[in-house]
């Protein structure tokens, strides 16, 4: 079987989508699929590889116009064309102009939001063109049922629900699993309470609510440190705010941290702090690896989060945006030693049932109905 994904970025460039399309290519691979990953070319070409293709782009952003990409299609010769969407400039070219006769299969990651004139096209988008192009997917898949009933497939799945199917996100468990703490790895103090965030601290994933999050941790103990993992060009911004906040004595930037490391500065914090502000966040991949290593997950009460965080099981679940909430949150598993245990205790538990393996199995099984129905 071939198989095509088309996406508008991969690693090492900071994206939930990215990682998911490559997550899922490389299992594909190991599953004997041949697979590749199709992006813009965006980056240098030492950054690509086999299972990678770059494909020349105009962009803007994250938004690409791929002019070869039929060609490249043509190529290939696919049995299944997988695109993640949104993907501007992109999807629209490929599900309306009539011209793929493969069967296609539209991960839908999220609603894009955004504040401002850049939200009112977003919005503009989905009324006028977005319908049109989904129904040329013979499936859509989901993260969570819970986060399309929320989001703009809301009429798509109540009108055709045998197209939209959920397909939780995973982790990869010889990475993600519970440990011993490595704080001296990353120059961290040892024996204070410590609160991770992972994610990017650029433009783009400023949603992701770490101001929010920097609020909260000024309303804390003064022995309480906050660990960031990430990079962007708000990096210096946050610094400020910490500064500001006058937490800047306990406040960590690391930078990108290697996919090796992460799993050990999950190990190595008490609680990890997912505050997402909207819509845009649909599933919680940092949440969900950070519960497969044993820790508590402090998380905002969002459609697609609450079903990975669980409140009062795996984690605790607080109204979106409230300071106040979340740093109560966070003190009380901070404050809490057998809290904290029970709740990473189940976190590992639950997590095992969503493993890449397990995602791409079914993803194959997908395939394998479409490439047999007659047509």
């Amino acid at each position: 079987m071939r198989v095509i994904h088309i996406a508008c970025t991969a690693p090492p460039k900071i994206g939930g989508i990215g990682s998911v399309a490559l997550a899922e290519v490389r299992g594909l691979r190991a599953h004997g699929v041949d697979a590749q990953l199709f992006v813009p070319r965006l980056w240098d070409s030492a950054h690509f590889s086999e299972e990678i293709v770059s494909v020349p782009a105009w962009s803007f952003g994250n938004a690409a116009f791929l002019h070869q990409i039929y060609r490249r299609i043509e190529d290939v010769n696919p049995d299944i064309v997988h695109l993640h969407y949104p993907f501007y400039g992109t999807a629209e070219r490929l599900l309306l102009s009539g011209r793929l006769t493969r069967p296609v299969v539209v991960s839908f990651h999220m609603d894009a939001v955004a504040p401002g004139i850049k939200g009112a096209v977003f919005d503009l988008h989905r009324l006028l063109f977005q319908g049109h192009m989904l129904l040329r997917a013979s499936r859509i898949l989901v993260s969570s049922m819970d986060y399309a009933r929320a989001s703009s497939l809301a009429e798509i799945c109540a009108a055709d629900p045998q197209r939209v199917l959920e397909l939780p996100f995973g982790f990869d468990p010889q990475r993600f699993f519970p440990g011993s703490s490595q704080r001296e790895l990353f120059g961290l103090p040892l024996n204070v309470p410590m609160i991770l965030f992972v994610g990017g601290l650029d433009r783009a994933h400023a949603f992701k609510g770490l101001d929010v999050l920097l609020r909260a941790c000024a309303r804390l103990s003064r022995d309480t440190h906050l660990v960031i993992a990430g990079d962007g060009d708000l990096r210096s911004d946050y610094a400020a705010q910490a500064r500001a906040q006058g937490i800047a004595d306990r406040v960590h930037f690391l930078g990108r941290v290697s996919d090796e490391d992460l799993a050990k500065l999950y190990r190595s914090c008490d609680v990890v702090a997912f505050p997402s502000l909207h819509r845009a966040e649909a599933f919680g991949l940092v949440a969900l690896e950070a519960q497969a290593c044993g820790k508590p997950v402090v998380a905002s009460a969002l459609p697609g989060v609450r079903i990975i965080v669980q409140h009062e099981q795996t984690g605790l679940l607080v109204e979106v945006g409230r300071v106040d909430d979340l740093a109560q949150a966070l003190q009380r598993i901070l404050r809490d030693e057998s809290l904290r245990q029970r709740l990473g205790a189940r976190a590992a538990e639950r997590a095992r049932d969503l493993t890449w393996d397990r995602h791409v199995s079914r993803l194959l099984g997908i395939y394998h109905e479409l490439c047999a129905l007659p047509s």
